[in-house]
Formats: structure tokens, C-alpha cells, sequence
């Protein structure tokens, strides 16, 4: 009877362990859906949307080939299309059902979009508006997890033709959640098989000895117990019948041998799924956990390339982990122009170009990254330093970290973005408030204004960076004083002080700029003067927009450009006036009897509260410098 209960365990597990088995090899249903298309006509671009990236469920995995070199990379779906305004492109589609395909439909350039073609180059690569870009020499493999609202653009340098085979796929569930219990159960019953065979072994090892006692012998009488097998009673030789009942049990314990090896062998060559074994499942060719919002610090978010696939390079050198924050629905307002890793990303990119600059003293290169206000004045410093090297430069823009991020959420251009960065290698330096404008979408962010702040400045609470801010009218009534009217008014301060109507509207608290070149120093310097001379100063209207950002509780962060000119010049016959240092070296003379008259700059960060708040406007920080001299006519 054991035996045959070990033969039944061994039927089922066989059974078991064979379906299993099955459920990960031939049942096993297929790893991913795919569809690819290749390009008939060539276009410099290619744009595939968000709804055909989402077409199905899962991460999206797409391959890119047919072109010498491979450019990609993610944005808002906004951002891509404002991008490729103008331009022509290939629009790819998914059309879903049972037989998923991918369609390209040619998108003819628009006209209207013309300015902005001509706004910034046609290459791609590099554009501030991408979370996340990467190149590859003639193909590339990369494995997206992009929620609804990001898209991706895809070419070769903007003008050669774009790759002209691209291919999407998605991961299908092939999970088989029976296959281990079966494995596990076929398993049980192999063990209660061997355990039967076994107890039947030793059942069958007990039984083989005599079934009864064997007769005395009559005394008396000597004979042999055995007689060619036969002993004197006629009965057959204990021996004999215990060959044969090993030749029975060899002939029950082989078959079953037989089939537990069979078993066995159907278990060694069993593939446990991806919980079990971690090679039951391949790994991707690359993730990316592209682009939420990470901490004003930052964080990575990296593809990993896949083996025997070109390393992209990463240019945009993310600094944010996971997913990208989804875009708000249209009831939750515009989106913030740029993210916190993204800022940082475009500030690292600032800061090297005006280092470099820097150290050149090339403005044309500065203008890559800088205008405005910002770049008049630091042109105008690397004229003075090269005839006077001691005249103080301009502070370096740091690489970051950002102690704030106040982007503006729109999704018109131009864009404006606030944030302060700090100097890690020079803690002495006062942080540095910059307020860039990209002004179209092919355009760079530039810093219009760069401005250090005050000693013991408190900046007042701004929204998060994953909310953004609006930009203000200058002739809101919101504030208590109007943007267009915090330059003129301070302008006004600087110029006779005390007698202005503006004076106590802004708090003269911590007001370095005003102790400096205010309406008591020019009262110093007049009267310092030999009487053979004059000495005027004059207000002079200011070249630089004012930009105002809403902060919290409804005031608002002003940025804002006053100029100033002094004149100097003899009023007597005979008389000359003598020029020094950053005078001399912009102007390029030392004595003159006709005068001289010196420009300027001021760029001034102001804090204007809400209206009807009692506060008063606060300045912030500022940035000054010789803008141009010249000898009068």
C-alpha cells in the first residue's frame, strides 16, 4: 500500500512541477508590446507626444536609429511644441486596439512661427526648456517613466534629417503568480512520495525472515536438513524465498527510482520567476526616473545605459530624483516656468559662460548669458580694469545652491525667474539675487539683473518653487507704492534726500547705498570742491525694465534700474579739471579744460508691501559702477 501511495505523490508532483515549469517557459505569455515605424520623408525633428508615450500602461522604452548622431529629450508637452514652432517635424502617433501601430504624419513649417526659428539655434541640444536631454552615436535605447504632460523631441544636430526608425514598446504583466505554489506543492508532494518509498523499503526489509517457527528434529535420528533445497519436511528452503522477495522488491523499487529521477530532472531545470530569481526577469536596457520637485539643494536623476548601447551623454546634468512633477490642469493655473533642478541646471550653465567671460573680458561671449542692465555694467567694468586693474570687478555668478527659487508660472514668453544663489568657495561674499528673462522659447535664460544683497537682509516668505509666482503690472494698485514708481521715488531720495516726497516711504534702516552716494555725500563732495571747479549731479532715466514678482500675503519683490550723472567741469578762464581713476581709465583722459561727465549705474532690489499695509519699502541689496565717461564738448 505505501508504495502505492508513493507512486500516486510522485504522479502529482510530477504533474505539478511539469505545470509550473510550463506557466514560466511555454505558457508564459508575452514580456512587452512594441510598435515601430521608420521615416519615409526626412524632417530635422522628431516629436512624440505624451498620449502616444501613454498609449499603454508602463514604462516607455524607446529605441531611436538611422541617423549618424542621436539627440533626445523631455519637456513639457507646452514647452516642446513652442519649441518646434516654426519648424517642420515628424508628429508621431500610437493608435491602440489589438494590433497597436505607430503612424508619423509630417508637420509642415508654420510661418507664423518664423521669429522664433530665427530667436536661437536649430540644434536642440542644450535648450533650457528640456528636463532632461542625452546624445548617442547612431542609436539609442532609453527607457522613460513620463507622466501625462511630457514629451519628448528627438533629432540629429537640427539640420541634418532626424533618425529615421524609431520604436516604442511597453512591459506587459507575464507574472504568473500560480507557477510557485505549484513548484512549492509539487515539491511537497515529491518529499511524501520519498518518505512512502522509504517506509515501504523498510516494511518489506522487516518482513523477509521466516513466517513461522521451524519443527523440532526427532531425537535420535541423524540426516541432513537439507537435501538439494529441500529440507526433510518437504518444505522449500527460507533462502530461495528470500530471493524472491528481493527480486519483487527490485522490481517495484527500479520503476520508481525510474520516475522520481524523472521528477528530479524535471526540477533542475526549473526558472523561478522574477521573486524567486533575480535572472527570471531582464533588467531594462536603461530607467530613468526623469523628472519631481527635489529640495533647493537638489538631487540626480541619471539613465542608466544599457549594455552594448552608446553611453548618452547627459548634458543637462539633472539634479532631481524621480518622476517629474505632472503639470497642473488648466483649473490649477500655468505651471512654474522651470523646476528647482532645472534652475540649477541653467545657472551652472550661466555661471560658466560668465566665468569664462570674466577671465576674458570677451562682453561678446558674456552675452551669450547675460543683458540689460547686468550686462551694460559688467561690459563697462572690463573696459576700466584693462586700464585700471585695481577698479573692483564685478561678483562672480555662482554655480548655486539656490537658497531660493521664485519662478514665474505662465506659459507665455518671455519668462522670468528670481532666485539667490551663494558662493560655497568665498563665505564672505554676499549672496547674489539674479532675475533672468528668457524671451522666446529658443532663447536662453539671461540674467538681467544681478544684485548683491544687503548685510542681514530678510527676504520676505515667497511662494514654493513648485507653485510659482505671477509677474506684476508696474501700474498695479496692489502695492503701496506702484513698480514704475519705487525707482523714481528712490532716485529722488538719492538726489536731495530728506526734501523728497518720496522720503518716508522707504525705510532708511540698514540703507547702505543711500548713507554712500546719498543727498549728504553729494553735499560733502560739493563742498569739498576748489572753487575754480563745479560738480553736478543729475538723474538720468534708466535703460533696464522693472520687473515685479508677487510674494506672499500680496507684496512683491521690485527689480529696478536708476542712472546718475556727474559733471565736473572749471568755471574759470584757465582752469582745468584733473581726472582719476575709473573716470580716467572709461573716459581715456587725464586733464581737460572743458570737463568731464560720468554715467552711472544702479541696479536696485526692493521689497513693496501690499497696499494699505503701513510698512515701508525696504531695499534689499544693490549693485553699482561706472557705466561710461566721456570729456565734454
Amino acid at each position: 500500500m505505501r508504495f502505492i501511495l508513493a507512486i500516486i505523490a510522485f504522479v502529482i508532483a510530477l504533474a505539478l512541477i511539469g505545470i509550473g515549469i510550463a506557466e514560466r517557459t511555454v505558457l508564459l505569455p508575452p514580456s512587452s508590446v512594441s510598435v515601430q515605424t521608420t521615416q519615409t520623408t526626412s524632417t530635422p525633428y522628431i516629436y512624440i507626444d505624451s498620449a502616444a508615450l501613454l498609449a499603454e500602461s508602463g514604462e516607455q522604452t524607446v529605441t531611436f536609429s538611422g541617423s549618424p548622431k542621436v539627440f533626445a529629450a523631455y519637456g513639457r508637452t507646452d514647452d516642446v511644441k513652442a519649441w518646434l514652432n516654426g519648424a517642420s517635424y515628424a508628429d508621431l502617433t500610437v493608435s491602440t486596439g489589438d494590433d497597436p501601430s505607430l503612424t508619423s504624419t509630417i508637420v509642415t513649417a508654420d510661418p507664423a512661427g518664423a521669429a522664433n526659428v530665427a530667436s536661437g539655434p536649430a540644434d536642440p541640444a542644450g535648450s533650457d526648456l528640456w528636463l532632461e536631454e542625452y546624445t548617442a552615436d547612431s542609436s539609442m535605447t532609453r527607457t522613460f517613466s513620463l507622466p501625462a504632460g511630457y514629451s519628448l523631441i528627438v533629432a540629429d544636430d537640427g539640420t541634418a534629417p532626424a533618425p529615421t526608425t524609431v520604436s516604442i514598446s511597453w512591459p506587459l504583466d507575464d507574472s504568473t503568480p500560480l507557477a510557485v505554489p505549484l513548484l512549492l506543492t509539487g515539491a511537497f508532494f515529491l518529499i511524501v512520495g520519498l518518505i512512502l518509498l522509504l517506509l515501504g523499503l523498510r516494511h518489506m526489509k522487516k518482513s523477509q525472515g521466516p513466517r513461522r517457527k521451524q519443527p523440532s528434529l526427532p531425537k535420535g535420528k541423524g540426516f541432513s536438513s537439507r537435501t538439494n533445497g529441500i529440507d526433510s519436511n518437504g518444505a522449500e528452503s527460507g533462502v530461495r524465498r528470500g530471493r524472491r522477495s528481493i527480486t519483487k522488491s527490485i522490481a517495484v523499487l527500479v520503476p520508481t527510482a525510474i520516475l522520481s529521477a524523472a521528477v528530479l530532472s524535471g526540477c533542475s531545470t526549473q526558472v523561478l520567476p522574477a521573486a524567486i530569481a533575480d535572472t527570471a526577469t531582464p533588467a531594462p536596457v536603461s530607467t530613468i526616473a526623469p523628472p519631481t520637485t527635489a529640495p533647493s539643494t537638489g538631487g540626480t536623476s541619471t539613465g542608466v545605459p544599457a549594455t552594448g548601447t552608446p553611453n548618452p551623454t547627459d548634458t543637462a546634468n539633472p539634479t532631481e530624483s524621480g518622476a517629474p512633477t505632472p503639470v497642473p490642469t488648466p483649473d490649477q493655473g500655468p505651471p512654474p516656468v522651470v523646476s528647482e533642478a532645472q534652475l540649477d541646471t541653467i545657472l551652472g550653465k550661466v555661471s560658466a559662460v560668465t566665468t569664462a567671460a570674466d577671465a576674458a573680458s570677451d562682453p561678446n561671449a558674456l552675452a551669450a548669458r547675460m543683458t540689460g542692465p547686468a550686462l551694460d555694467l559688467r561690459t563697462a567694468t572690463y573696459t576700466i580694469r584693462k586700464a585700471d586693474a585695481s577698479y573692483p570687478a564685478q561678483p562672480a555668478i555662482p554655480t548655486g545652491p539656490s537658497s531660493v527659487v521664485l519662478p514665474q508660472a505662465t506659459d507665455d514668453w518671455p519668462r522670468t525667474v528670481f532666485t539667490i544663489a551663494e558662493n560655497p568657495a568665498d563665505p564672505t561674499a554676499a549672496p547674489l539675487s539674479l532675475m533672468m528673462i528668457q524671451d522666446t522659447p529658443r532663447s536662453q535664460y539671461k540674467v538681467y539683473y544681478a544684485i548683491p544683497l544687503q548685510p542681514s537682509t530678510t527676504l520676505p516668505p515667497v511662494a514654493p518653487a513648485t507653485v510659482g509666482t505671477s509677474r506684476l503690472a508696474n501700474d498695479t494698485k496692489l502695492l503701496s507704492m506702484t513698480p514704475a514708481d519705487v525707482g523714481a521715488g528712490y532716485a529722488d531720495i538719492l538726489a536731495i534726500g530728506s526734501q523728497s516726497p518720496f522720503f518716508d516711504k522707504f525705510d532708511a534702516t540698514g540703507d547702505t547705498l543711500r548713507t554712500s552716494v546719498g543727498a549728504d555725500y553729494k553735499a560733502a563732495t560739493k563742498a569739498a570742491l576748489p572753487n575754480t571747479a563745479s560738480i553736478d549731479f543729475a538723474k538720468v532715466p534708466g535703460t533696464g525694465q522693472t520687473i515685479a514678482l508677487a510674494t506672499n500675503q500680496s507684496g512683491a519683490i521690485v527689480a529696478t534700474n536708476i542712472r546718475e550723472s556727474v559733471t565736473v567741469k572749471p568755471v574759470e578762464a584757465g582752469a582745468t579739471v584733473t581726472t582719476q581713476g575709473a573716470v580716467a581709465a572709461a573716459s581715456g583722459i587725464t586733464t581737460t579744460s572743458k570737463g568731464t561727465e560720468a554715467i552711472y549705474d544702479y541696479q536696485l532690489l526692493f521689497y513693496v508691501p501690499p497696499s494699505g499695509d503701513t510698512s515701508k519699502v525696504t531695499l534689499l541689496g544693490f549693485a553699482q559702477g561706472l557705466l561710461s565717461a566721456k570729456e565734454l564738448p
